[in-house]
């Protein structure tokens, strides 16, 4: 059994942008080991950012075991807390300008290489491979529209809508028009998801280049998803909307008023994709310590 410890150090920065007070903040504790699930969940709920990453060290020191959290559960794999969690561990190293990382998430072993440019940190993360899932019936596709307040002059009408993982999977929404109106209007939407084998939604508006995406009961909107952007960028290499081997620019958050920007570069050719790199600026904001009271009743 792990010895109770007296102090938990926790690190908050906003990811997917240069300028702190946007993008999607997130709240890091770079040294979690001996936490319980059950711990990590509650300080999760606690800090109620959209997510919080918890770190342990290994033997090698470029290398931590990570556990991410919303604040209804664990995930296998997110992005935008893997960028900010590498670039908290670049600050507390110190050394150059330049660094190198390995987080092993419940679900695969994610590099990241992080860079210092000025005040802020740019974080890129190898997510592999995208496994795209079986299409999606065309009698299913528009229920999934209805479900998402989407109208036939919104849908895209070209492009289908396509599940797609880097880590985890996401059901792909293209619209030409009417982002601002989509949202999840329906009960039991986390259902319908999993009935094409989906975790969550991204609604993509394709000629802006911007997505929205939410919480399974549609009450919370997510900011910037890099594990999203991973696959948005894959599904417009494959429809060959973009190229591969170029930067592929995605917006997010303009909604809930934190404007983000996530990079995307996919490599291979648009008929076998063989790797998806994302990348975000990540901003310091703050620093605290649980309470040694607290830390003892967790």
């Amino acid at each position: 059994m792990q010895p109770k410890r007296s102090l938990l150090a926790y690190r908050h920065v906003d990811v997917f942008s240069r300028a702190p007070l946007s993008g999607n903040g997130l709240t890091v504790f770079p040294d979690s080991a001996g936490l319980s699930t059950e711990a990590m969940q509650r300080l999760t709920r606690e800090m109620r950012q959209f997510e919080s990453i918890f770190l342990s060290p290994t033997d090698d020191a470029r290398a931590f075991r990570a556990r991410v959290f919303t604040m209804e559960e664990e995930l296998d794999f997110a992005g935008h807390p893997v960028l900010g969690a590498a670039a908290v561990m670049h600050e507390m190293a110190g050394g150059g300008r330049r660094e190198e990382w390995r987080l092993q998430l419940n679900a695969k072993t994610v590099g990241v290489i992080t860079v210092k440019d000025n005040d802020f940190y740019l974080a890129t993360m190898e997510q592999g491979a995208p496994e795209f899932g079986p299409a999606v019936p065309l009698e299913k596709q528009r229920e999934f529209l209805r479900a998402l307040n989407v109208v036939a002059a919104d849908a895209h009408p070209s492009l289908p809508l396509e599940v797609i993982s880097t880590g985890l999977p996401y059901l792909i929404v293209p619209v030409q028009s009417g982002l601002e109106r989509a949202r999840i209007a329906v009960p039991q939407f986390e259902r319908m998801l999993a009935e094409v084998g989906a975790k969550f939604v991204y609604v993509l508006d394709v000629p802006r280049r911007e997505g929205r995406t939410w919480d399974n009961d549609g009450r919370v909107e997510d900011v910037a998803t890099g594990s999203a952007a991973g696959p948005t960028g894959a599904y417009l290499v494959r429809h060959k909307v973009a190229s591969p081997d170029t930067e592929i620019i995605i917006n997010q958050g303009s909604f809930v008023e934190r404007p983000s920007q996530i990079v995307v570069n996919v490599g291979g050719t648009f008929e076998h994709i063989t790797s998806v790199k994302v990348c975000g600026a990540v901003c310091m904001v703050s620093s605290g310590m649980m309470d040694e009271a607290v830390v003892s009743n967790l």
